[in-house]
């Protein structure tokens, strides 16, 4: 993989408050990172720091590729903006000095890539966030762009904005960009991400955790004669719960290691138990994500 960026040392406090310590990062070309932690972490500060919007009170940020494009979306949207998108985008290009014509050749290609053809005459006061969220993207990509940085791009968006963003993140991906963003949903993290770093305490901390786990459980729920003992049972499932429904059911919730969970279930059998649930988990993630 080639790099294209990588961060030494870096640190940054603002007054007294210290907020990054010894970070050191590399970003390799076409690939999707995601910066995760609790608010007010770093997470945002670090973004800046990378997109040229913050120096670093010590430190060294190299460029390995030379020019390197960068493009930056912040968390907000516009609320308000009475321009059309193409207008919008001409606006925005015409402020960074961009040639008009190439500059109308790039916005016909984003339209084109961003499945906005229908819409180019809709004021932006009317789209959705998650339309507008597309629209500030295009706007950080006018002039060709190595890597783009979005500071919660999910944020505010419902459902089917947050998969058809996924879907984008993924075909910009497929076209050789590298993408560093913060978020907090697991379903992006799992399904589009490459790797995933934690800023904890100032510093990037547990690097590529989500592929370490591999320590793979099920939930178990099922209802037992009350009867019937499940003492043979107990050395299968971690019980996190149990309950009487009435005199002649229990009701049992627990967590059950994949390598045992047929044994399990052929023991739930044997002693005239129902199965009412059985979900696989991942406990590693879990604390993982328990995180931020």
């Amino acid at each position: 993989m080639t790099m294209i960026m990588q961060l030494k040392d870096v640190h940054k406090q603002y007054k007294n408050k210290k907020v990054l310590e010894n970070i050191s990062l590399s970003i390799f070309q076409g690939e999707i990172v995601a910066l995760v932690g609790k608010n007010g972490s770093g997470k945002s500060t670090l973004l800046k720091i990378i997109g040229g919007l913050a120096k670093p009170d010590r430190g060294e940020l190299n460029q390995c590729m030379q020019p390197l494009k960068i493009g930056y979306v912040p968390e907000v949207t516009p609320v308000d903006v009475r321009f059309t998108p193409e207008e919008y985008l001409l606006h925005m290009g015409t402020i960074r000095g961009m040639d008009k014509q190439q500059l109308r050749n790039r916005i016909d290609v984003l339209i084109h890539t961003f499945h906005l053809q229908s819409d180019t005459q809709t004021r932006m006061s009317h789209f959705s966030k998650g339309m507008k969220q597309k629209i500030m993207i295009m706007q950080a990509m006018l002039e060709e762009t190595d890597l783009l940085i979005l500071d919660e791009p999910l944020s505010g968006l419902d459902p089917k904005a947050q998969t058809d963003l996924e879907q984008l993140l993924l075909t910009l991906k497929e076209r050789g960009l590298s993408i560093i963003l913060t978020c907090h949903e697991t379903k992006l993290l799992e399904n589009v991400v490459d790797r995933v770093l934690l800023i904890k305490d100032c510093q990037l901390v547990q690097p590529n955790v989500l592929d370490e786990a591999t320590e793979q459980m099920n939930q178990l729920i099922f209802e037992i004669p009350a009867q019937q003992s499940f003492k043979e049972l107990l050395p299968f499932i971690e019980i996190t719960k149990k309950s009487s429904l009435n005199a002649m059911v229990n009701r049992i919730e627990g967590i059950v290691k994949e390598e045992n969970t047929d044994k399990m279930i052929r023991a739930l059998i044997l002693n005239e138990a129902s199965i009412k649930q059985l979900l696989p988990i991942n406990k590693k993630k879990e604390s993982f994500y328990q995180n931020f």
